[in-house]
């Protein structure tokens, strides 16, 4: 959520944050957004990919990396 201090969120902080937050939610549920299981190897990679995307969303906000 955007708070009112926060800067505007560019078009690609809102597509990296919408994109992290599907993938989240897929592996919390074990569900893929269809509703079909999410199986545990997909699940490992859906992981991946939202770490990946949001180490790509510090760099486009340039904050420090972890």
């Amino acid at each position: 959520m955007i708070s009112p201090t926060d800067p505007i969120m560019t078009d690609d902080e809102i597509a990296f944050r919408a994109a992290i937050n599907i993938l989240r939610d897929s592996i919390e549920s074990g569900r893929m957004p269809s509703g079909q299981p999410l199986r545990p190897d997909a699940a490992g990679l859906h992981e991946r990919a939202a770490q990946h995307l949001e180490g790509l969303l510090r760099k486009v906000r340039k904050e420090p990396q972890p």
